[in-house]
């Protein structure tokens, strides 16, 4: 009776086994289905058991053999203590860790870093030896890759409301110094009050287009960059001189020749035109020479608008060409424009956005900036 007593309980035992076998294969067929790679260490510390998928998460090929020096080589250097630390805890008797981590891997083959999900928890027997770690790994390189690119187009966008910010306050000061100005000579000179408050008003109304534009900018989340509105249904010559004599009235020493032909039409957006122009205009007065000229020049015909500032004075340095157009590079700033270094890089703007180029050449003492850009669309 004992030994069939023994014999029923040793087959209930090898039954229970088979069934927790049994078990065990299921969830790892489930966690297969679910793209969820399924691991296995005995002892903590002893023979690893990876699935091809789980390989694939460190760059192995599926039919290598792999260890635990391939899990602790394969982690990012940057990963590696934080993830190791929890495996301790995970393995230790006193603290049973449920080891819940995600980190970076290296391929050993393919060098390609991967990010991993782990999770996994420790068997331990009635004397507190982990018998085995067990767990799940997933790979969730593109979640992190989509939320790294969700991150990273959050940070543009709000450099671009910054850098919106930033050219509203640029292209105002113009304007706005010239009513400025226009205030401070109505004082001296009250006999010409007549035309002094005709320039003021112009530059008034330009500063008005100028908000009214940026704010749309603003609407459409500067997503594509400045709105240009062509057309040629108004003159452009006159703008051009405008912004000649609102700036005459900032550099009043400063002597200025212009050579002014357009022949044909030009299909423009005739408010960022001038602001590109006061824009180049303004470097010019700042940083050419006061006691000599600067020269202005267009032309409009055969199809191509080209319009050109040059003044004398110190050549720009080489290392600083390429930068100019770059938002925020200020070079070597003096006098009164102290601004954030937008004015040229807004002027690449609004020639890109007429489908033209601006370049620069500054040699022998003389330094020149050109927009060329087609009369139509």
């Amino acid at each position: 009776m004992d030994t069939m007593s023994a014999n029923l309980k040793a087959y209930d035992s090898m039954t229970s086994e088979a069934g927790l076998l049994s078990e065990e294969e299921q969830l790892r067929l489930a966690a297969d289905a679910s793209d969820i790679g399924w691991w296995d260490v005995e002892e903590g510390y002893g023979r690893l058991f990876w699935p091809p998928r789980v390989k694939a998460m460190f760059g192995i090929s599926a039919g290598a053999s792999v260890s635990m020096d391939d899990f602790s080589n394969g982690l990012h250097p940057d990963d590696r203590d934080r993830v190791m630390a929890a495996y301790v805890a995970t393995v230790d008797p006193a603290r049973r860790a449920v080891y819940d981590v995600e980190y970076r891997t290296i391929g050993k083959e393919d060098g390609v870093v991967r990010w991993v999900a782990a999770k996994g928890r420790g068997l331990f027997d009635e004397t507190g030896r982990c018998k085995r770690v067990i767990g799940t790994a997933i790979d969730i390189t593109t979640r992190i890759n989509l939320q790294q690119q969700e991150l990273a187009n959050g940070r543009e966008d709000t450099a671009l409301r910054e850098q919106f910010l930033a050219v509203l306050a640029h292209d105002l000061r113009n304007p706005l110094a010239s009513v400025a100005a226009g205030i401070q000579l109505l004082l001296q000179n009250p006999k010409n009050a007549g035309e002094i408050a005709a320039v003021m008003e112009r530059s008034i109304v330009r500063m008005t287009d100028l908000i009214g534009t940026l704010l749309d900018l603003a609407r459409s989340r500067l997503s594509d960059g400045l709105i240009i509105s062509r057309n040629s249904e108004q003159p452009l010559k006159p703008v051009l001189l405008h912004v000649i004599d609102e700036l005459k009235h900032l550099y009043p020493v400063h002597h200025i020749t212009v050579d002014i032909d357009l022949r044909e039409p030009v299909q423009c957006d005739r408010l960022r035109i001038g602001q590109l122009f006061s824009n180049l205009l303004g470097n010019a007065f700042e940083y050419g020479t006061p006691t000599a000229p600067v020269h202005v020049r267009s032309r409009a015909e055969g199809g191509q608008f080209e319009l050109s500032v040059i003044n004398y004075g110190p050549a720009i340095e080489p290392s600083h060409l390429e930068r100019l157009f770059q938002p925020y590079f200020r070079g070597n700033v003096r006098g009164s424009r102290d601004g954030l270094g937008l004015g040229l890089y807004i002027c690449s703007e609004i020639a890109e956005g007429h489908g033209g180029t601006i370049s620069v050449s500054s040699e022998s003492g003389t330094t020149s900036f050109t927009l060329r850009m087609p009369t139509h669309a």
